[in-house]
């Protein structure tokens, strides 16, 4: 296992380079963008509104907003297919974008919304993206969850049927625990066919952002407070995924990220461990999000 410091400050020059990041209009995502944008690159901010980019978002620099709704398989195949459209080569897609919500509900695709938020979309837009991904060192980094390291659970995938069944946390550690075994699957999947594409998952261990405010009963808010009061900052919390994105000798299929403790601000890199890790667990789930794409139409 890898320790080591590192700080935005250490970036390597971004001029040149373009990365897609959904879920930019606040909390790490906005982070990402921002600093990405700061030192050079083109980055185009994946959005479910544009009128709040339009009033977060600083202007001066490369950042495009475009539409688009990760919960839906419709809205990242649009998506994808008109960057494609117009022309724009990526070198890294970090798929940010992701939710926990307090009550069961399903997407009008019929899919659990925190499954169709935090597994499917992001699984089908990466897929989506690889004709369009290029350059020296090209990447998909998923926004992944300490989480699925420390669960042996194994989940059914979609998540859970109905309401009586459901537990915010619960299908929130499910539904990370799922996009970490599809970033290991897709990072195996690109090395079985000779791609330069790498897939890596960075986590940004307890940050203070919105999702943190994403609940709607009084043990869920109080728990939302317990876990600010031990929250990095978005900044520092992002700084595991701005590793990711731009490191030149960033390793495939791993999972990086900082220590529990506030304190220890070095960035860990280690293998995906746990549920995540299991390749029946992996073939699973990516025949579930197979089969919600082609129903979809992607």
């Amino acid at each position: 296992m890898d320790r080591f410091e590192w700080e935005p400050a250490a970036m390597p020059d971004q001029h040149g380079r373009t990365v897609v990041v959904t879920g930019a209009t606040g909390g790490l995502g906005l982070v990402v963008a921002t600093t990405l944008a700061s030192a050079g690159a083109r980055v185009v901010a994946g959005v479910r509104d544009l009128d709040k980019a339009a009033r977060v978002l600083p202007a001066g620099l490369d950042l495009e907003a475009r539409l688009v709704d990760t919960s839906s398989v419709a809205s990242v195949t649009a998506f994808a297919r008109q960057l494609a459209a117009d022309g724009i080569v990526v070198d890294a897609l970090v798929n940010n974008a992701g939710a926990t919500l307090g009550t069961f509900g399903r997407t009008d695709e019929g899919i659990e919304r925190t499954w169709a938020t935090n597994v499917v979309g992001p699984a089908v837009l990466a897929e989506a993206m690889l004709p369009l991904l290029s350059g020296p060192s090209p990447r998909v980094v998923l926004v992944g969850s300490n989480l699925s390291q420390r669960t042996r659970r194994v989940p059914g995938p979609g998540g859970v049927d109905g309401p009586d069944d459901y537990s915010q946390f619960g299908v929130y550690t499910d539904s990370k625990t799922a996009a970490a075994a599809l970033s290991v699957d897709l990072g195996e999947r690109l090395r079985a066919a000779g791609s330069d594409i790498r897939s890596v998952i960075a986590h940004p261990g307890i940050a203070a952002t919105g999702m943190n405010d994403q609940a709607e009963t009084l043990a869920q808010r109080l728990g939302g407070m317990v876990a600010r009061s031990m929250a990095r900052t978005a900044a520092d919390g992002a700084r595991s995924t701005l590793w990711a994105a731009t490191a030149p000798d960033v390793t495939e299929g791993v999972f990086v990220g900082p220590a529990l403790r506030r304190g220890d601000r070095r960035l860990h890199v280690v293998p995906v461990r746990g549920t995540a890790a299991d390749p029946v667990f992996r073939q699973r789930v990516r025949t579930f999000v197979d089969e919600v794409a082609a129903r979809a139409g992607a």
